[in-house]
């Protein structure tokens, strides 16, 4: 029985479904921009001229490596959902 349905699922030709991929699309891109926008937001606050903001000091540590952490954090972030997402 089990064969047969193999068969039967090894002859069938793939189908493009259009509105499958742009949903995928746009999730991809959604979380480009937000994995996009996080790092050069970070980038930006550490620049020469931003210096004295990112010295900022949040409980003993420098805004700068707050940001470093929130960058590595929404690429994981994004990482897995974009995984979970695109089975």
């Amino acid at each position: 029985m089990e064969e047969s349905k193999m068969e039967n699922a090894m002859d069938q030709e793939p189908v493009f479904d259009e509105q499958h991929y742009r949903k995928k699309l746009k999730l991809s891109f959604t979380l480009l921009l937000v994995f996009t926008v996080t790092y050069f937001l970070a980038a930006i606050i550490t620049t020469r001229e931003l210096k004295d903001i990112a010295a900022l000091e949040i409980m003993g540590m420098p805004l700068a490596v707050y940001l470093g952490m929130l960058v590595f954090i929404v690429g994981i972030v994004v990482t897995r959902i974009s995984l979970v997402k695109n089975q």
